[in-house]
């Protein structure tokens, strides 16, 4: 009995020291989402080896990327990674946080039910509506950071009153990002949002580069823990109260994640609520969804994208290549060259979106 007694204080005493740990200043949490699976990636990206483990562009990890960006806004202790299970071992290897700061998804749910889930357990543990939120993702690129720091910092100064998007002014006619068209300037630089539109078809994508008023939504975003709870409790309450049964136990979280719907933030909420805003950016970014954005963010050399490796060229342009040998190109435009060491892919740019169709004609081991 005095054991179970002295067990049941000493626990207090933890939840004590975490709910001052939560409380103790207005830094704000970061949460970095890093469970998707790169599948458009493929071959670099694999079930074993997904994107955020991957150093696609420099010699950090995406995951390493995005924890540095992190580091401009809030100290080591207060960044949190949603992801699996299989991830966070690996990631655990490469950043040097707390196993307590790992929100481990029993099953991928998509953004909204990790969101909702994060700001129930912050919650319980003394984080108060006042708390301010920073929802980031591992597979951005974004430069410099600290033009990107000084946009989430001014929508952190507002984020009691709103949501904010980090609006991303559009170069070309993406059908596959979403729109925020941007409404009445509530503060110098920032914009009520006047409505939603994803994944436009092309006619209307190329429009939005004229309007001036319309921006891809980056889908980072910035709000109090007060702020979004009251979205979820008027626009999805059931799944507020769900993510408020996962916190009171593991076997709770197991149990009660899975319930959740699959469905993303924008969705759930952003497209629904009224207390939304979009902060227009200034910064370098793009979206690793696909081989493609290897060849925006690298500069052409003799007319190639060459992200690693070394290409020998003649009258060729236009290709995208990563390897770790030599590749020479004789007559060949807007293809991609990757090479991961086991797995040499060879494809017309045009030819991207069919990779889903491809993996299905891959043996398991490869994927």
């Amino acid at each position: 009995m005095v054991a179970k007694k002295r067990a049941v204080r000493s626990a207090a005493k933890r939840s004590a020291a975490k709910t001052k740990k939560l409380s103790a200043n207005n830094r704000p949490f970061v949460l970095i989402l890093a469970g998707g699976s790169g599948t458009r990636l493929w071959p670099l990206s694999r079930a074993g080896h997904p994107k955020q483990l991957i150093a696609l562009y420099g010699k950090k990890t995406l995951i390493e990327e995005a924890y540095e960006r992190a580091r401009f806004l809030t100290s080591p202790e207060r960044i949190l990674i949603g992801t699996n299970a299989k991830l966070a071992a690996a990631i655990e290897k490469l950043l040097h946080i707390g196993k307590e700061q790992y929100l481990v998804e029993p099953e991928p749910r998509n953004t909204a039910p990790i969101i909702a889930y994060c700001i129930a357990y912050l919650q319980r543990n003394g984080a108060t509506d006042n708390t301010p939120i920073v929802v980031l993702t591992a597979d951005h690129y974004i430069a410099p950071k600290e033009k990107w720091a000084e946009k989430v910092k001014m929508a952190l100064t507002k984020a009691g009153e709103r949501t904010w998007c980090l609006g991303i002014k559009p170069t070309r006619p993406d059908t596959g990002y979403g729109y925020i068209e941007a409404g009445m300037e509530i503060a110098p630089g920032m914009y009520a949002i006047a409505s939603f539109r994803e994944k436009p078809d092309f006619a209307t994508a190329n429009h939005y580069l004229t309007t001036g008023s319309h921006y891809w939504n980056s889908g980072m975003f910035i709000f109090s823990l007060g702020r979004m709870r009251e979205d979820f409790r008027t626009l999805q309450p059931d799944m507020l109260r769900l993510a408020e049964q996962c916190v009171q136990s593991p076997a709770a979280f197991s149990r009660y994640f899975r319930r959740m719907p699959n469905i993303s933030i924008d969705y759930a909420i952003m497209e629904k609520s009224r207390k939304i805003g979009v902060v227009p950016a200034d910064f370098a970014w793009d979206d690793f969804g696909s081989f493609e954005a290897l060849g925006r963010i690298t500069p052409a050399t003799d007319g190639n994208h060459v992200v690693a490796g070394r290409v020998i060229a003649h009258r060729a342009k236009n290709n995208i290549v990563r390897t770790a040998r030599t590749v020479a190109l004789l007559g060949v435009e807007n293809c991609v060259v990757i090479d991961d060491g086991e797995v040499l892919l060879i494809a017309k740019r045009e030819a991207l979106p069919e990779i889903k169709e491809l993996r299905e004609r891959v043996p398991p081991e490869l994927l």
